[in-house]
Order: structure tokens, then sequence, then C-alpha cells
């Protein structure tokens, strides 16, 4: 418990990122969005913007690397989307 009242509001917003993305891969993985789709790529890049934001106060290099990299895949797969969709 004592955790959880040493939690600053830059944890919550990394808290709240984090169930953006599990909540995007859920509806994939079920079957309610498609993988593909720019909601899930625009939930990835939100979820991971807001748990970089975490990171800035207490940083941790491998969750900054992979957050990072979720950004980029998010980015390229939103350019590559509307580049084919044009």
């Amino acid at each position: 418990m004592d955790f959880i009242l040493d939690l600053n509001h830059a944890d919550w917003i990394g808290i709240v990122g984090s169930i953006v993305i599990a909540a995007a891969y859920f509806a994939v993985s079920t079957g309610r969005m498609v993988g593909t789709a720019p909601l899930f790529q625009y939930l990835n890049l939100g979820g991971s913007a807001l748990i970089l934001y975490s990171l800035w106060s207490r940083p941790n290099a491998g969750a900054i690397v992979i957050e990072v990299l979720w950004v980029a895949i998010a980015l390229y797969s939103l350019v590559k989307y509307r580049r084919d969709n044009s």
C-alpha cells in the first residue's frame, strides 16, 4: 500500500498510458479492432507518450527505449496508412 501512496502525478499519467496500450492490445486480440487501423496506432502512440512523460520524472533506460520504439512504430504505421490511402 505504501507504493501507491508514493506515486506522483507523472506516475499516474504513466499508469493511464499503460492502460491505454493494454486496452488497444485487448481490442485487437479479441477482434474488436484491426491492428492496422489508425485508431490502434493512435492509441499506441498516445499511451507510449504518456508513459514517456512518466519516465521523465523517474527514468528507466530499458523502459524509455521500448516506449521510443513504440512511438516510432506507431508513427511509421500512421504515415504508411496515410500514404496507402491517399
